[in-house]
C-alpha cells in the first residue's frame, strides 16, 4: 500500500480534478455518508459499544479494538503535524503541480493551518478497525475491508484527500493494528486470534511403557 501511495502521486491531481468536475451519483454520495462512521472516532466508539452489549463475554476485546483503532488515528494526526499537505478542496487544481500541494515540514510552526491531507485519518482508523474486527470475526472480514475501502474512496470522492493520502492511511492503519495484535502491545487487553477448538484438533494420548 505504501508503494501504491507513492505511485498515486503521479495521478493525484488528475483524480482530484475528475471528482471535482464529475459529480458522483446521489446513491454513491449517500453510501459515502452512511459508511463514513466506520472510519470516524465517534462512529467506532458507538459501534463497539453496541457490539460489547451483544457479545458481553468479549468486552475486553472490543475495548482493545477501540484503543488500537483510535491509537492508529492518533498516529495519523501526529504525521499530519509533521508533514503539511493541503486538501484537494482547498486548492486550485487547474494548474497545480502535485509537489505544490505539500507545505513542507511542521506546517503549524510556520502558521499554515490548512494542511490536514496527509495521511487520511479516516482511512487509517477504518483499516485498523477492519483488521481488529477481522481477528474477532474472521467470517466477516470481507465486509469489514469493503467498508474500510469505501471509507477511503469516500475521502477522495468528496475532495478531502488525494489517492496517495488514503493509501498511506491504509498502510498506517494496517501496520499499527498488526503490530498491536502480534506483539502483545496491550497485554491482556490485546485481541487473541481464534484458536482451533479441541474437537477440531484432538490430542493423541501417548501411553508410557514402564
Amino acid at each position: 500500500m505504501l508503494i501504491m501511495a507513492a505511485a498515486c502521486l503521479s495521478i493525484d491531481v488528475q483524480v482530484a480534478r475528475f471528482f471535482r468536475a464529475e459529480r458522483a451519483p446521489s446513491f454513491v454520495r449517500e453510501m459515502v455518508q452512511n459508511t463514513e462512521p466506520f472510519g470516524h472516532g465517534v462512529g467506532v466508539v458507538f459501534l463497539l459499544l453496541v457490539a460489547s452489549q451483544i457479545d458481553r463475554k468479549r468486552w475486553k476485546s472490543y475495548l482493545s479494538t477501540g484503543v488500537i483503532s483510535l491509537g492508529a488515528g492518533l498516529c495519523a494526526n501526529l504525521i499530519k503535524l509533521t508533514i503539511g499537505r493541503a486538501r484537494p478542496r482547498d486548492l486550485d487544481l487547474a494548474s497545480l503541480d502535485v509537489l505544490q500541494s505539500f507545505h513542507g515540514w511542521f506546517p503549524y510552526l510556520n502558521g499554515i493551518e490548512a494542511s490536514q491531507s496527509f495521511p487520511s485519518g479516516h482511512t487509517t482508523v477504518a483499516f485498523a478497525f477492519a483488521v481488529c474486527l477481522s481477528a474477532l470475526h474472521p467470517q466477516a472480514k470481507g465486509m469489514f475491508f469493503f467498508l474500510a475501502a469505501f471509507v477511503a474512496f469516500g475521502r477522495v470522492q468528496c475532495g478531502a484527500h488525494f489517492p496517495s493520502d488514503v493509501f498511506a492511511g491504509a498502510a498506517l492503519g494496517w501496520t499499527v493494528s498488526i503490530l498491536a495484535l502480534q506483539k502483545n502491545t496491550f497485554s491482556k487487553l490485546t485481541i487473541r486470534f481464534p484458536q482451533p477448538d479441541a474437537e477440531q484438533s484432538p490430542t493423541v494420548a501417548v501411553s508410557r511403557v514402564a
